[in-house]
């Protein structure tokens, strides 16, 4: 371990690289635990208390909610998987993130190296005393190698580890060759053969995870986490004003799809989006040239009326630049939510934007023009966002349906009542449904638990005899037409 850390290096920045399945995850923190905990001169000289971790794989996260990249400080050894702290705690604290709304950096190349290069810009501006750990996807081939190489030119890290000595040969080589000023090593992989939960499974439990927990100040010495243990259903949810007075929001963004604006309500209602906080009006850009829209006034003074629960018509106004701008690139569904044209505005620039975290979208209050939020951002991160007075944009993207979160109610109450005549609870791959397949009774069950159509939203019931149409399962698009090997005759 210390062979990592030359003698010249005051503070050795490693790029962990590999295969999926391949134990980068567990590499980086042993190797994170290891710079905290070493006894080796060098090693104690480096480190300085703390270690700072770049996560930039958001279909598998260590340190951050998926679909997200961040930037994370490591002051003591991490024990624990990524489910069992969803929520900054003792030792393991976000610094900055980002929202790429999807699990795969395929959705958007350019907007991911956007923003791995502001997270090593604050890096290097505030954290370069410390070690730095970059932890990277398992996309190896074809656009994914493209893009490593790429976070190695412009990350610049001291050491890059490949953990696969079996290859492939042209991913290896292409990586050495991109490690001009870096030093390049291939160990064995380290993959867990007898893993009884798949990368989808660990997704759902990290994010029923976060959407579970509660932040807390209370116990011996720190901060830690306390869960809810209903189900969300009984959680009181964040209502989240958007209509133009006394809106919580500055609008709706779509990442990687447009849709119409009468379709937004219901894309939205029952999904998972990213809460993020827009620092300055230069966050949105023209889908030309990528450049800033101009905004009627400076955004310098501005302040204005945030997320908040119940927010009122007496709240203060928002300020002229947000309003303004706000007027230009945004339309009103029918419902009255604000919706930001994507045919303006492609994405928010990193530099001017952050991610607060991810909240669920439990309903949609039309009469009172109210968002039924469930998200763990506390109110302490509200009033930060106000007191600097920056915005909120709700980013929707290609999340995970949360079916475990539709389900939930419906499992607490067959709970005791032995399933209540349920065989099979099967996940469909149209996102928001679920299709449970139950008997209407149970021999010796005298009270059945009603789980008929309607009795529990996103939910679907069939009969044992009853099967699907053809064309029910989700088409999907071919996105290697064109290439090598794929030739029409």
């Amino acid at each position: 371990m210390a062979a990592l850390v030359g003698s010249n290096d005051p503070a050795p920045s490693i790029m962990v690289t590999g295969p999926k399945s391949s134990g980068k995850s567990t590499f980086g923190k042993i190797l994170t635990n290891r710079l905290l905990t070493g006894t080796h001169p060098r090693l104690k000289r480096t480190n300085k208390g703390a270690v700072v971790v770049l996560d930039l794989d958001p279909g598998q996260p260590e340190y951050c909610g998926v679909g997200q990249v961040a930037l994370v400080l490591i002051t003591q050894p991490v024990l624990s998987p990524s489910f069992c702290r969803p929520l900054d705690t003792r030792g393991v604290r976000k610094i900055r993130s980002h929202a790429l709304a999807s699990l795969s950096p395929a959705s958007d190349p350019e907007l991911y190296i956007e923003m791995a290069l502001d997270l090593i810009t604050h890096y290097r501006n505030t954290l370069a005393p410390y070690p730095l750990i970059i932890n990277t996807p398992g996309w190896i081939q074809g656009t994914g190698l493209d893009l490593l190489v790429s976070l190695i030119g412009q990350l610049r890290p001291s050491e890059v580890i490949y953990l696969s000595q079996a290859g492939p040969a042209d991913a290896m080589e292409a990586l050495a060759g991109a490690c001009n000023t870096a030093r390049f090593s291939a160990l064995p992989s380290q993959p867990n053969h007898i893993s009884l939960r798949t990368a989808n499974h660990l997704r759902f439990m990290q994010t029923m995870a976060y959407f579970h927990a509660e932040p807390t100040t209370s116990g011996n010495g720190g901060d830690h986490l306390r869960w809810f243990q209903n189900p969300l259903t009984a959680m009181p949810p964040w209502q989240v004003h958007f209509r133009s007075v006394g809106s919580g929001i500055f609008g709706v963004l779509c990442y990687d799809f447009q849709i119409q604006p009468d379709l937004l309500a219901d894309a939205i209602n029952g999904t998972i989006l990213a809460v993020v906080e827009i620092e300055s009006t230069k966050a949105f850009r023209s889908i030309e040239d990528h450049q800033p829209l101009p905004s009627s006034a400076p955004d310098e003074d501005s302040s204005g009326s945030l997320m908040d629960i119940d927010v009122g018509q007496d709240d203060e106004v928002r300020s002229p630049s947000f309003s303004s701008l706000q007027q230009r690139i945004t339309t009103a569904t029918p419902e009255g939510i604000p919706f930001v044209d994507s045919s303006l505005c492609v994405t928010l620039d990193p530099q001017y934007s952050r991610s607060l975290g991810l909240a669920l979208v439990r309903g949609i209050d039309v009469q009172k023009g109210d968002l039924h939020l469930l998200c763990p951002i506390t109110m302490d991160q509200v009033e930060d966002v106000r007191r600097r007075g920056g915005q909120f944009v709700l980013v929707s993207g290609k999340f995970d349906p949360p079916s475990w979160a539709y389900t939930g109610d419906l499992y607490s109450q067959l709970e005791g009542n032995e399933a209540a005549g349920m065989e099979e609870v099967e996940v469909h791959g149209q996102p928001g449904v679920i299709e449970v397949v139950s008997e209407d009774t149970k021999p010796g069950n005298s009270t059945p638990v009603d789980i008929s159509a309607g009795s529990v939203p996103w939910i679907e019931t069939i009969a044992r005899n009853q099967k699907r149409g053809a064309g029910s399962k989700v088409w999907r698009v071919r996105r290697d037409l064109g290439r090598v090997g794929n030739s029409s005759g």
